[in-house]
């Protein structure tokens, strides 16, 4: 029976009541004196127990990096803009936004009735301090390019204007990076922002609030049961339908130290749901009666960085490139190292997004056959067991960095295959492995590397130019392969300008195509974020997404089921 069919019933009943009463006779005088009331019990609140691995040391967007600190910080903050189905970007702070013709300036109007959780509004003020944070030369947080080129100006209490060094078509879409409020941290200089009480007493604007926070976790209450505070104004009904009947009032985020923990907890029954486990541990979860797996598509590529700055020739030649990338089984990878939990990738586009475009990325084939004739094509010569490039007396013998299997056990373990794939084909491969800091700050940024296997989140629009633009190849830039072609640069700048998504579809198909010629870098393949769930949890509904906290993209829809199952 459904909310309105049990209204329906009551006011049935109660009529009932009345015409009986009509039909008997009156009762003599009644005592007058007040019986005492019955206390009505209060309901126990819906609780989601979600289980993630990880620990929390502050919540403070600005902050925070580890798992169980992003995913609460995506359930206390909003942006201004959220995700919506099938790759759409909707309201959340903001009411509306708008953006000149030239993509250059957007204006967002903020919602009237968005409020703190405090209850203090939220204003213009509040975004123009976000930018600023994030931008102050003495911050080198998560969020330190969040609004890099951007200029936010408040114009009044509820609209604020951007102006874009550089036009760009995905504007609303990084719009979503969490806002703080201004009220509670604008005193504070920028150099004490990560050691406030702020950090482990966050206020935001999203849909639940802290209510409390210790070693085992936190406890999240949902802001349309949480009691009103004093200082809210009096506002209408929230437009982003906080107040659905029936949804999840609470959600426990448990931390667990390691995936075995996570795993035994959802075996006992502790937790409704555990995201982020290893393949082979959501696949064994999902098995279990009552249980079932969400696969969520990842804009997080698993790849083969091949160091082309100039100076380092092994991998100039295009054959050599394309060489190894016919010597690796991506499709053994998916099934062995992700646990088929993932999806082989052709490009560097994932397949989930409206950017991908299959016949422009084309496909290359494991084929060790046509791998060996491709480094004869680029002069490379068989010596023995092993390779000889032109020039060079001595066989190949390359370099394969990759973290340790403690920090990415994923990576690792790709990595491993990888160089078995090589040494198939006679390259052996000598491994370099290190902890993420040091891969990166001493290896991947200098250019002191060979080829590495890295993870690459190219994003939910795909915008590939910070990734392989010429103009972020020098040292400190974020083309960390240092490939520079005027070509690709031309078609990286034209497919992120601002323009109709269709025109930009062609555009991207235009990039796609460049990349399956030149293989700047080798895409081995996308690993879904996996989610097991208890059958009793209604509603979550896989979309592509870019970090393990937007699987929250729809939350306000989650059900619980009820004793009947209904």
């Amino acid at each position: 029976m459904t909310r309105r069919d049990r209204t329906v019933a009551l006011a049935a009943m109660a009529l009932l009541v009345v015409i009986v009463g009509a039909m008997v006779a009156l009762p003599p005088p009644a005592d007058t004196t007040a019986a005492p009331a019955t206390p009505v019990p209060t309901p126990a609140p819906r609780i989601f127990r979600d289980g993630v691995v990880g620990s929390i040391s502050t919540l403070d967007p600005l902050f925070a990096r580890t798992r169980p600190e992003l995913d609460i910080d995506a359930l206390v903050f909003s942006g201004l803009t959220r995700l919506g189905p099938d790759g759409t970007v909707v309201p959340d702070l903001a009411s509306s936004w708008s953006a000149s013709s030239d993509g250059r300036t957007w204006t967002f109007r903020l919602r009237p009735g968005a409020t703190w959780q405090d209850g203090i509004p939220v204003t213009a003020q509040d975004v123009v301090f976000t930018v600023q944070a994030t931008q102050a030369a003495d911050y080198r947080g998560p969020l330190a390019g969040a609004w890099q080129g951007v200029t936010a100006q408040a114009v009044d209490r509820l609209d604020v204007r951007f102006t874009l060094a550089t036009p760009v078509a995905d504007f609303p879409l990084a719009a979503r990076s969490p806002i703080l409020p201004a009220h509670l941290l604008a005193d504070v200089p920028g150099a004490n922002l990560g050691g406030t009480s702020f950090e482990l007493a966050p206020v935001g604007a999203g849909p639940y609030r802290l209510v409390r926070l210790d070693a085992t976790g936190a406890v999240l209450e949902r802001m349309s049961d949480a009691a009103p505070s004093p200082a809210a104004p009096s506002v209408g009904p929230d437009p982003l339908l906080w107040q659905l009947p029936d949804d999840i009032q609470q959600i426990d985020v448990r931390v667990y130290p390691d995936d075995a923990a996570l795993a035994a907890a959802f075996q006992a029954g502790q937790v409704d749901a555990a995201g982020g486990l290893s393949p082979d541990l959501a696949n064994q979860l999902s098995a279990l009666p009552g249980a079932r797996l969400v696969r969520y598509p990842r804009t997080v590529l698993t790849a083969v960085m091949l160091n082309l700055r100039f100076g380092h020739n092994v991998f100039q030649n295009v054959h050599v490139r394309r060489a190894l990338l016919l010597a690796i089984d991506r499709n053994a990878i998916v099934r062995q190292q992700m646990g088929g939990l993932g999806v082989r990738a052709d490009t560097l586009v994932p397949p989930s997004s409206w950017a991908f475009n299959a016949q422009a990325a084309g496909s290359v084939a494991y084929d060790r056959a046509a791998a060996a004739k491709e480094l004869v094509a680029a002069g490379w010569r068989r010596s023995g067991s092993g390779w000889v490039r032109p020039g060079v007396k001595a066989p190949v013998t390359l370099e394969l960095l990759t973290v340790d299997a403690t920090t990415n056990p994923l990576d690792y373990a790709v990595a491993v295959q990888v160089a078995a794939d090589w040494k198939a084909i006679g390259i052996p491969v000598r491994f370099t492995v290190l902890g993420a800091d040091q891969a990166v700050n001493d290896k991947l940024v200098p250019g002191n590397y060979d080829a590495a296997v890295v993870d690459l989140n190219v994003g939910l629009d795909a915008d590939l130019y910070p990734l392989l633009a010429s103009a972020q190849a020098p040292v400190g830039g974020s083309n960390l392969s240092g490939f520079q072609s005027v070509t690709l640069d031309r078609l990286l700048e034209a497919a992120r300008a601002y323009a109709p998504q269709s025109t930009r579809a062609r555009r991207m198909a235009a990039v796609e195509a460049d990349l399956a010629k030149e293989l700047p870098i080798l895409p081995l393949a996308y690993a879904d974020y996996a989610y097991v769930v208890r059958n009793t949890v209604q509603g979550p509904t896989p979309r592509l997404i870019s970090d393990p906290g937007d699987r929250y993209w729809d939350v306000l829809t989650w059900r619980l089921a009820t004793a009947a199952g209904q």
